[in-house]
């Protein structure tokens, strides 16, 4: 069994303080003075700003146009094209009285990392780490690590080996309980159940579970309706609803080859790691030189074809393959922050619809 890992006081302390002289700067604007030069560049005022893909996304969503369309509008009329739509549908929402938006800026580098429509949906880090504190105090609960991102996002997770449980009937599938806590200029202040596997010490931070709460105000009815919830999730051990059913599912369905795809590319995205060596985590290469010796090319199908293609990679070996290549140090390179962001995409896939659970057997 692999050992349950804490992070020191002293690490703690300073990763907090990291954390605090990176919390994102808000500004409140009026909309009728931003206009969008280029994908990456906002206008304001007399003054030309950079802005993260992040941010134009937002914009995008104050503005009523769908990520999906966006993406679509781009590749057929080109970026030039999209900025004037962004524009345009701009001044109709300015017409309907909305005429304020926050800008989120990266306190180093003055980028804006982020827009919104609601300037309260921004806590700072100081007041997350203040609950976060009151919360692991309470249930009693260890900080297993603590990561902070450029834009100034918070991961913490902690876990206690007090709560812990399994899944009957199947061995090796044990776990403790434990909290995610997640803020950040996207989603602001989330908390999710967090697992960590006793057999191979694996993480996942549970934001896909439908015990994921948001916590976007402070006034005392929000945290009086927070805390009930987080102490119904504290007495069952902070597991989550149905996660027995959905690991059985997940171990007998095989992943896609658009899921094993997937999943090897952000693993590639977020390190330094080529596609041989990360055979061992998702094993991409040898699924496709499966696929090529029965005269399948891959490379020519589809995502739509790579969806019904089925792998001999189950779901659940997939998952605790990103779980283990983000909580481990493997030799690679990978940012801390990007650690935990595999941990939730670990989660992610976890909970989908997979691919594969739809097909059904034919006579014919």
């Amino acid at each position: 069994m692999a050992k349950f890992e804490t992070i020191s006081q002293s690490l703690f302390d300073s990763r907090a303080k990291e954390a605090i002289l990176r919390t994102p700067l808000r500004k409140e604007v009026n909309l009728k003075d931003v206009e969008i030069i280029k994908n990456n560049v906002l206008r304001l005022g007399d003054k030309q700003i950079k802005m993260t893909p992040d941010a134009f996304k937002g914009i995008c969503k104050i503005v009523g146009l769908p990520v999906g369309f966006d993406k679509t509008f781009s590749s057929a009329f080109g970026d030039k094209a999209r900025q004037a739509l962004v524009n345009r549908l701009k001044v109709a929402v300015q017409a309907k009285g909305a005429t304020t938006l926050s800008l989120v800026v990266n306190p180093e580098t003055r980028e804006i990392i982020g827009i919104q429509k609601d300037p309260r949906d921004l806590i700072s880090n100081q007041t997350f780490l203040d609950t976060t504190s009151s919360i692991i105090n309470k249930y009693g609960l260890e900080v297993n690590n603590f990561s902070v991102g450029s834009n100034g996002g918070v991961v913490i997770n902690a876990a206690s080996p007090k709560n812990s449980w399994g899944i009957q009937g199947l061995a090796d599938e044990d776990f403790y309980g434990g909290i995610s806590f997640i803020n950040n200029p996207d989603t602001s202040f989330r908390v999710s159940p967090f697992l960590h596997r006793l057999a191979c010490a694996n993480g996942m931070i549970g934001t896909a579970f439908q015990e994921t709460l948001a916590l976007g105000q402070m006034d005392g009815r929000s945290m009086e309706n927070f805390w009930a919830q987080l102490n119904s999730l504290a007495e069952r051990g902070f597991k989550p609803s149905m996660f027995d059913d959905k690991v059985r599912l997940a171990m007998n369905t095989n992943a896609s080859l658009f899921e094993l795809e997937s999943a090897h590319d952000n693993l590639k995205f977020m390190s330094d790691a080529d596609h041989r060596e990360l055979e061992a985590w998702t094993p991409l290469h040898t699924t496709r030189a499966a696929f090529h010796n029965a005269k399948i090319d891959t490379i020519l199908l589809s995502p739509a074809q790579k969806k019904c293609a089925k792998t001999g990679t189950s779901i659940w070996e997939l998952v605790n393959g990103i779980t283990h290549f983000a909580t481990h140090d493997n030799s690679f390179k990978i940012n801390d922050y990007d650690r935990r962001r595999l941990q939730v995409q670990a989660s992610q896939l976890l909970m989908k619809n997979y691919d594969m659970a739809n097909i059904v057997a034919s006579p014919f």
